[in-house]
Parts: structure tokens; sequence; C-alpha cells
């Protein structure tokens, strides 16, 4: 993903947490809001409990991909930061798909 696709600066996650909009999964939450662009973009945020560096980069690496199969799919002109849920043990791309798929339903 393009750099402008991603969401890198502590402001913009604050703007999407700030916007207190957000879908439950079993496996992911997702919060959103409206970005005022023609594009979405993505933001991962992995705390330290899930795991050493090693783990935390693997399910950020799930979520982008997974972001990038499904993104045609997804409503434009959002910011969707991706935080995984505790407890599960393995982070899959296609369940995330489907997590994503389920959220963005709750989104239009």
């Amino acid at each position: 993903m393009r750099a402008a696709q991603r969401i890198l600066a502590s402001a913009d996650f604050q703007h999407v947490y700030a916007a207190r909009k957000s879908s439950n999964t079993g496996e992911i939450t997702v919060a959103y809001c409206a970005n005022g662009r023609a594009y979405s973009r993505l933001g991962v945020s992995v705390g330290v409990k899930h795991g050493n560096a090693v783990v935390r980069a693997r399910i950020k690496r799930v979520f982008r991909a997974a972001f990038r199969e499904v993104r045609s799919q997804l409503p434009n002109g959002f910011d969707y930061v991706l935080i995984p849920r505790k407890g599960v043990k393995e982070y899959l791309t296609e369940r995330i798909k489907k997590a994503l798929l389920e959220a963005a339903k709750r989104v239009r």
C-alpha cells in the first residue's frame, strides 16, 4: 500500500478514536470515521499485550493483506483503524476479510 493509503500520524489515529464510531466482531474492532478524501485509509493498532514484536508484526501484515483484498468492497472516503481483540489464538486473512466486510455493512 502507498503511504497515502495508510494512517501513520498519531493525530490521525486520535481523530478516528475521537469520532467514537466502531464495529466489534469476534476477532477485531474496526474504528472508523469519514476522512473527506476520495479513498479510504488504513491504520493498525496492535498493543504489547498481543505478544512480542514478531507476533505483532505478523498481525499487522495479516490485517493489511485483508484490507488490500476487500478495499474495493468497502465504502470509500473513510479512515479505518483495525484493533485486534484479546484472546484470539491466530489471525488468518480470510477471517479478517469476513470481519471487515461485516463491519462495512454497519459503516454504510
